[in-house]
């Protein structure tokens, strides 16, 4: 009896070095990470059917925190963009922010689901200091027709000051 074994894709969002722009005082700390395994058992009707195409994080999968503000008149911008290690130009990662964390500050944008490609784009904005601003990660364009491969992309997370 042959048995047809699945090769698995693995997807993985690896979070990474954060940087702070202006050298002042305003820090950004990012924690989290998702990885995805598609194997077999994500084929919609077994075998020789098609994958689930989209796949998201949990809620509070990564968790963003702003500190070191001169108070809740500090204003800043959180920019995004993807580093690929080993990508699929099918795959396409989208972000957004599903909490507005804890502080003294405002925090605004960012709630609706927003594509993060290799290019700086702002994500969301705020004042003050801000912790545990919840994000969530969603992957789109998994198919059987991309090679089985391990495919994987970094974060970078710039924190802006905004005068």
């Amino acid at each position: 009896m042959k048995r047809r074994v699945w090769p698995s894709l693995t997807l993985a969002v690896v979070l990474a070095w954060v940087i702070c722009v202006p050298a002042e005082a305003i820090s950004i700390a990012v924690t989290g990470a998702w990885g995805e395994i598609v194997d077999e058992s994500d084929l919609q009707g077994g075998p020789g059917s098609s994958l689930a195409s989209t796949y998201e994080s949990a809620a509070d999968e990564v968790v963003i925190d702003i500190t070191s503000t001169s108070g809740s008149d500090d204003n800043w911008r959180v920019d995004v963009r993807r580093s690929d290690t080993t990508w699929h130009e099918d795959l396409v990662l989208w972000m957004k922010r599903t909490s507005n964390g804890n502080g003294d500050g405002t925090i605004s944008g960012g709630t609706a689901y927003q594509q993060i490609t290799s290019t700086d784009t702002p994500f969301f904005s705020g004042s003050g200091n801000r912790t545990t601003i919840y994000i969530q990660e969603k992957l789109t364009g998994v198919s059987t027709q991309m090679f089985a491969d391990n495919y994987a992309t970094t974060l970078i997370y710039t924190v802006v000051d905004v005068e």
